[in-house]
């Protein structure tokens, strides 16, 4: 059942006057309880004002907000300010921490409007959150003495004193530099798994949205399209056996057709995992087209150079119309995947009876050596070992993305491979998408 569920809701500015602007057109999305979902899109398309009307702060022209079986819209002024204190938590880009209030008073001011008079048990969950947050030694300064990943987690705290399940975080990284970003999404992602939060981000950067769980995309104040991350566990529990489902009823149709060809017939499925993997925030012109070009490059009809000079060709000439440089990036990015899949595809039982191997560790080692070439730039022998290892383990389904991703994390001496978190996000990545797309491609 849907914690927050929003149905045909607008925001509609100045109605029926000659200078209407229309905010947020007809949303319907439904948001399930313990989810992580960001809503991705450039300034302007109405994200934060989505995130308004979820916290009741703002009221829709149209539609109905139901939140927790409730229907904010009917709330009076006394009913929406306390749900929002027990329901809600907020993080905001600028922090809106006052200034002349200590670091703990900030986080304790939520407390205050619920009403909680038990000064010691606020005090003691202040300073819980304090210590969690590793910034309990500054209670007593005021925020404009502290970084901003510091006044960033203050924020964080104030918004999990009331222990609200629900955290609405509108572009919490945005004034941050990239190591105190990484911080923030980290408490987030604790926040998520941990504390079983449900948390809404609000973000136009592409680079965080593998942390989400799904991705409602905005544009023009309406919701493009919602796709899961096939890397979260309620994306595994929910779609891998929906795709297994559509290749068996596949296979049961067209009882002829070896595996290899069946999953040929899926290729315009496999072009559409590769257009959401590169994650581009065009149009859906643009992305029903990207899919056609993905496609023709998997069956070898366009080569390396041709499928680069599409994406950089402007629209109206028939191409994408992406600038050079994003242009140079998909197109490395997506050969990347396509080379990988057309590793996994061949025949090599022969030469690996040659090489005295299991053709699936044959595989392991190209794979592997085709990601430390892409990836790594020093790796030892036992490091390499453990990552062929890992990698034949993956293929062969013996353990999961999750655990393949933490093998790789974690130290040599605890039998890990020891590579950098950032690069091991960039691997398993990359393997999971080879997985999903390995048949059917020609990268000739």
């Amino acid at each position: 059942m849907a914690l927050i569920e929003l149905k045909n809701v607008s925001v509609v500015y100045n109605k029926g006057l000659i200078n209407q602007s229309n905010a947020v057109l007809d949303i319907n999305l439904k948001i399930y309880p313990e989810e992580y979902v960001m809503i991705f899109g450039p300034s302007g398309c109405g994200k934060s004002t989505l995130l308004n009307l979820i916290a009741g702060l703002e009221d829709p022209t149209e539609g109905t907000i139901t939140i927790d079986d409730m229907n904010i819209n009917t709330m009076d002024h006394s009913q929406i300010s306390k749900f929002h204190c027990t329901k809600i938590g907020m993080i905001f880009q600028s922090y809106n921490l006052l200034s002349s209030l200590t670091v703990k008073d900030n986080i304790l001011l939520p407390q205050v409007f619920l009403g909680n008079r038990d000064f010691k048990k606020r005090k003691k969950r202040a300073d819980a959150l304090l210590k969690k947050f590793g910034i309990f030694e500054h209670a007593n300064k005021i925020p404009t003495e502290l970084s901003g990943g510091q006044q960033q987690r203050i924020g964080i705290a104030r918004s999990l004193i009331n222990d609200q399940p629900i955290i609405l975080a509108d572009e919490p990284v945005g004034n941050l530099d990239s190591k105190s970003a990484s911080n923030v999404l980290d408490i987030l992602k604790e926040l998520n798994e941990k504390n079983k939060k449900t948390i809404v981000m609000v973000t136009h950067n592409p680079d965080y949205l593998e942390h989400a769980h799904r991705i409602f995309y905005m544009k023009d104040g309406r919701i493009t399209r919602a796709i899961a991350n096939r890397k979260s566990k309620h994306y595994k529990k929910k779609d891998i056996s929906k795709k297994e489902i559509e290749f068996d009823l596949l296979a049961r149709s067209f009882p002829g057709l070896s595996e290899a060809q069946l999953h040929t017939l899926m290729i315009p499925f496999k072009a559409k995992i590769l257009s959401e993997y590169l994650l581009t925030s065009v149009n859906s012109d643009q992305i029903q087209r990207l899919e056609e070009f993905i496609k023709n490059r998997m069956m070898g009809k366009y080569s390396k150079y041709e499928f680069r000079i599409l994406l950089d060709r402007s629209f109206r000439k028939g191409g994408i119309g992406l600038d050079e440089r994003t242009a140079i990036k998909y197109s490395r990015e997506a050969e990347r995947i396509i080379e990988g899949a057309g590793l996994l595809q061949k025949d090599l039982k022969n030469t690996a009876k040659g090489l005295n191997l299991e053709e699936s560790k044959l595989k392991a080692k190209l794979i592997s050596r085709h990601l430390i070439r892409s990836y790594i730039k020093k790796i030892d022998s036992q490091q390499k070992n453990r990552f062929e290892h890992l990698i034949n383990m993956r293929f062969k389904n013996e353990i999961e993305s999750e655990t393949f991703s933490k093998a790789l994390d974690a130290p040599l001496d605890e039998g890990g491979v020891g590579l950098d978190k950032r690069v091991v996000k960039k691997i398993t990545r990359d393997l999971e998408t080879v997985l999903l797309v390995k048949f059917g491609t020609r990268a000739e």
